[in-house]
C-alpha cells in the first residue's frame, strides 16, 4: 500500500483561470483541492498552511510562475513538490523550471486528460519517496551516532578498568619498594652517624697518640702511617662523611618521592604545592634525562597552593614528560615551566620538547584512549587518554602546539580552586 492509498493529499492549485478551475476539479477529483487565484495568494498560503503538492500555472498576472516557483525554494525554503503548467513546450522554459526546482510540468492541452493526474501521483510518490530515504538515512545516522557512542564509553571503561589495575599494582608495587629501601637506609643512615662519632674519636687519640711519642714511634707503627699518608686520611674524614651523607639525603629523596608517586589512586582533593609535583615527577624520570643526555630547563614560577588530586597530577605530569623523553632524541632539550594566571585562577604547566613534533594526520587522535604510533607491545596507548581524563577530571584543560620538524608543546592548566568551590 502506497502513500497515496493510505491518505488523500492536500493540493494547492495557483491558478487564475476559473474556467481551468473548473477542470482541475474534474481531473484532479481524487485529490483534496484548494485554489489561489494569484502567485501572491498562493505564496502567503504556503507561507501558513502545509500542503503535499502545488500545481502552479506558468502564466500569472504580476508573477509569474518561474517567479513564484523561486519564491517558494528561497522565500519560504519549502521542498513540497510543484508541478508546473505551461502554455506551451518551450525547451528553455523547462530547463529553467527545473533548475528552479520544479517536479515536473504539463501543457495546458494536457489538462483535459490524464496526464495530469498522472504527474501528480508521479510527483507525490517521489516526494514520499524522498522523504523516506532521507528519513531512513536519519535513523541509520542516528543508530550510528549511538553505536560509535556506546563503543567509546566501551572503550572508556576498558581503559579505565586496566588503568585501576595498573595503578592498584603499580601504587602498591612502588610502595613497597620504597618501604623495602627505606629500612636498610634506615640503618645505614644510623650507623653512619654512630661511625662517623667513633671515627672522630680514634682520630683524636691517634692525634693526641703521636703529640706524645713523637719520633719515638716505632719504625713499623711509622712506615704504616705513611702507607696510610694519616695525614691527608686524617684531614679528609670530614669531606668524606659530609659527601656520604649528601648521597643518603638524596637517596631518602628518592624514597620520598616514591612514596608521594605511590599514591596514584589517591582519591582525596587536598591542597599541594605544584612545583613539588613538578620536581617529584622529575625524580622519576632523572636516570632517562642522563641517559640520554638531555638538557632540562627547568623555569618554575611562584605559585599559590593548588586543589587537586595529587596521584592524579603526578600521573599526569609523568605521562607527558615520558612523552617528551621518548619524542627528543640524545642531547636534545625539554623546558619544563609553572606559571600562575590570576585573572583565570590557574596554574599553567608546560612541557616543550625539541622532538620531531606531531603530523597533522594523527594530531587529532592522540589523546583517542588505545591510539598509539608505538610497535605493537611498546605502548597501551592509554597514557596522553588518561591525562585528558585527569585534566577534565580537575575541570581544567590539555592543550598541544606542535610543529613538524621543531618540536611539541603540551600546556596543561589546572584551577587554583576545586571545580565545585563557591569562590
Amino acid at each position: 500500500m502506497t502513500d497515496l492509498d493510505r491518505k488523500t493529499p492536500r493540493l494547492l492549485i495557483v491558478e487564475d483561470s476559473k474556467h481551468d478551475q473548473l477542470i482541475y476539479a474534474r481531473t484532479l477529483s481524487a485529490f483534496a483541492l484548494e485554489f489561489a487565484n494569484s502567485g501572491e495568494e498562493g505564496l502567503e498560503r504556503l507561507a501558513r498552511e502545509e500542503f503535499d503538492l502545488v500545481v502552479l500555472d506558468y502564466q500569472l498576472p504580476r508573477m509569474n510562475g518561474e517567479e513564484v516557483l523561486a519564491a517558494i525554494r528561497t522565500k519560504l525554503g519549502l521542498d513540497v513538490p510543484v508541478v508546473v503548467v505551461t502554455g506551451g513546450g518551450s525547451e528553455s522554459i523547462v530547463a529553467s523550471l527545473f533548475k528552479r526546482g520544479a517536479f515536473d510540468y504539463v501543457t495546458k492541452d494536457d489538462l483535459h486528460s490524464p496526464r495530469v493526474a498522472m504527474a501528480v501521483r508521479a510527483s507525490l510518490e517521489r516526494h514520499w519517496l524522498a522523504e523516506a530515504r532521507r528519513a531512513a538515512e536519519d535513523e541509520l545516522l542516528r543508530r550510528k551516532n549511538e553505536l560509535e557512542t556506546a563503543l567509546r564509553q566501551l572503550q572508556e571503561a576498558q581503559a579505565q578498568l586496566v588503568q585501576r589495575e595498573k595503578m592498584a599494582s603499580l601504587g602498591q608495587l612502588v610502595a613497597g619498594v620504597a618501604h623495602e629501601i627505606n629500612n636498610p637506609l634506615a640503618f645505614v643512615t644510623n650507623n653512619l652517624a654512630v661511625l662517623d662519632r667513633d671515627i672522630h674519636q680514634l682520630a683524636a687519640i691517634t692525634a693526641d697518640y703521636r703529640a706524645r711519642f713523637g719520633r719515638e714511634v716505632p719504625e713499623s707503627i711509622r712506615g704504616a702511617e705513611e702507607a696510610l699518608d694519616i695525614e691527608y686520611t686524617l684531614g679528609n674524614l670530614d669531606r668524606i662523611f659530609d659527601s656520604t651523607r649528601a648521597g643518603l639525603q638524596r637517596l631518602r629523596a628518592i624514597v620520598a618521592g616514591l612514596r608521594d608517586f605511590s599514591r596514584l589512586d589517591e582519591a582525596e582533593w587536598k591542597p599541594i604545592q605544584a612545583n613539588d609535583a613538578v620536581r617529584t615527577t622529575l625524580e622519576m624520570v632523572r636516570y632517562h634525562i642522563r641517559e640520554k643526555e638531555i638538557v632540562l630547563v627547568l623555569d618554575l614560577g611562584d605559585l599559590p597552593p593548588v586543589w587537586c588530586f595529587p596521584g592524579k597530577l603526578n600521573q599526569v605530569l609523568l605521562n607527558v614528560l615520558m612523552n617528551a623523553l621518548q619524542a627528543v632524541g640524545r642531547g636534545g632539550m625539554i623546558r619544563v615551566s609553572t606559571r600562575h594566571v590570576p585573572e583565570r585562577n590557574e596554574v599553567v604547566f608546560a612541557i616543550a620538547d625539541t622532538g620531531p613534533g606531531i603530523p597533522d594526520a594523527i594530531l587529532g587522535r592522540i589523546f583517542d584512549p588505545f591510539f598509539t604510533t608505538k610497535p605493537q607491545g611498546n605502548g597501551t596507548g592509554l597514557g596522553l587518554w588518561i591525562s585528558y581524563t585527569a585534566v577534565h577530571e580537575h575541570g581544567g584543560r590539555i592543550d598541544v602546539e606542535t610543529r613538524v620538524g621543531e618540536g611539541t608543546t603540551f600546556t596543561i592548566a589546572i584551577p587554583v580552586s576545586r571545580p565545585d568551590d563557591p569562590e
